[in-house]
């Protein structure tokens, strides 16, 4: 019996591929929290956290790097990293409907490690909004813990983002 694995190539993007950027961000960002879609302040998050002078911002600030994922040729999702000289936090980590469960997440969180370890980092974190069972167990599997939490608001809601952290 033959196995083939499909490819999976992680690459680093550039101003040049805004727009594209800008498409994949709103949309995987209202995959992720749709149920929230009929509120005022969704959009007005989505608008001023995905807009093009925001992402711009971003792409050029020299301690934020972006990264595409793609799966067997095809765009899967992104990972925005920011580096500081304490830690690396893994900023945004999101994928399209349709590439969730199939050993994408690994493959990302194995290539953030990597530069983790690249650049000689002994911590690496991320924020996770506390409903999101699947992405806390994710992490935990990786030995994140709970460390802290981050109160915001949504849909007019007070929510809370727990801060997972990972010592190296």
């Amino acid at each position: 019996m033959n196995i083939t694995t499909l490819p999976i190539n992680i690459e680093q993007i550039d101003y040049a591929e805004l727009p594209k950027l800008q498409k994949l961000s709103i949309e995987t960002f209202n995959d992720s929290f749709r149920h929230f879609k009929a509120s005022k302040d969704f959009s007005n998050y989505t608008f001023k956290n995905y807009n093009y002078g925001q992402l711009a911002q971003e792409m050029l600030n020299p301690d934020s790097k972006f990264y595409f994922v793609y799966y067997n040729h095809k765009l899967a999702g992104y990972l925005k990293l920011n580096f500081t000289a304490e830690a690396l936090e893994i900023d945004r980590f999101y994928l399209r409907k349709g590439f969730e469960y199939i050993g994408l997440e690994t493959k990302l969180l194995q290539f953030t490690l990597h530069k983790a370890k690249k650049l000689k980092q002994h911590l690496i974190w991320s924020r996770v909004w506390e409903h999101d069972d699947s992405v806390l167990h994710f992490y935990k599997q990786f030995g994140f813990q709970k460390a802290s939490s981050v109160p915001f608001k949504l849909n007019g809601l007070l929510q809370k983002d727990l801060i997972m952290k990972l010592k190296l």
